[in-house]
């Protein structure tokens, strides 16, 4: 009877423990996403509070990763709101809008495998990194412009001066806020910006561009280098250099190039082929 009697409230225990994490520990995991849009990995960080008694701190450690790993789609999805995917939207953002997007990110992270585990040294918290990679984990599930592609625009009216193997953007001044008056800021980094001329026609966007290429490599690379060898198998030897005027957007992402820019891109299919196959190079600050 006593060792029935202590099993039950051992049990009790360990339910009271564990709805107590799911009512209060749950709601303060706190997430951090890192973006390195040179390498295309982003690392997102979720960090739980052992809220919890247990003299084992090792099952406490297990337990709580284990709950961090079973909640990684709604953690990974709030993380995401921190990376832009165009001028409107973040990514997370985009992803909540469409049920069958989510469900598509869901399967993504239920094989996800964090790549760490640790605890804090004064044993309050437990701390799990995930690694996400932006071509082969998220453009796929972001690709809605699939089969609706925009043709490239072409200019018939100037001649450029060469064919150029790739595009290099100079955008890493603060520049003027198209429509913002006096404001100046600087240019923030996105999955698919959107390039327009002086006379807002737009140049260059993702759905312009042939998803196959989307998926090896995106839309745009961003560099805040201006040494370019580590580029030059997306953007050849003679890229064309321009620099952005202006930055438009709500979530100021996109750019204004010269019209002079523009036609000397668009001209003909040879260099308007360089949007088709994502060979553009963006040099902002990050």
């Amino acid at each position: 009877m006593i060792q029935s009697r202590t099993f039950r409230y051992i049990l009790l225990c360990i339910l009271f423990f564990t709805a107590a994490f799911s009512a209060s520990g749950q709601d303060q995991i706190t997430s951090d996403i890192d973006i390195s849009w040179t390498t295309g990995i982003i690392r997102i960080t979720a960090e739980a509070p052992i809220t919890g008694k247990s003299g084992n701190i090792t099952s406490e450690r297990f337990r709580i990763s284990e709950i961090i790993d079973r909640k990684l789609s709604g953690i990974a999805t709030d993380a995401l709101h921190g990376m832009y995917l165009d001028s409107l939207y973040s990514v997370g953002e985009w992803l909540q809008m469409d049920h069958d997007r989510l469900s598509r990110f869901e399967d993504l992270n239920f094989s996800m495998t964090r790549i760490s585990s640790n605890m804090s040294m004064d044993l309050s918290t437990i701390k799990n990194v995930y690694e996400y990679n932006i071509y082969k984990d998220i453009i796929p599930l972001l690709l809605d412009i699939q089969g609706r592609r925009t043709p490239t625009p072409q200019e018939l009216n100037y001649e450029p001066s060469a064919v150029f193997s790739g595009i290099i953007i100079y955008a890493y001044d603060t520049l003027p806020f198209y429509g913002e008056g006096e404001t100046k800021g600087e240019l923030q980094p996105a999955l698919f910006p959107v390039i327009y001329n002086q006379d807002m026609e737009i140049v260059a966007s993702a759905d312009m561009a042939d998803p196959e290429y989307l998926e090896r490599w995106g839309f745009v690379m961003y560099s805040e280098t201006t040494d370019e060898s580590d580029f030059e198998n997306r953007i050849g030897q003679y890229p064309y250099r321009t620099t952005a005027v202006q930055i438009f957007g709500n979530n100021h992402t996109d750019m204004i190039i010269r019209d002079e820019s523009a036609r000397k891109i668009l001209y003909s299919g040879l260099n308007s082929r360089l949007i088709k196959e994502g060979r553009i190079l963006i040099i902002c600050r990050m």
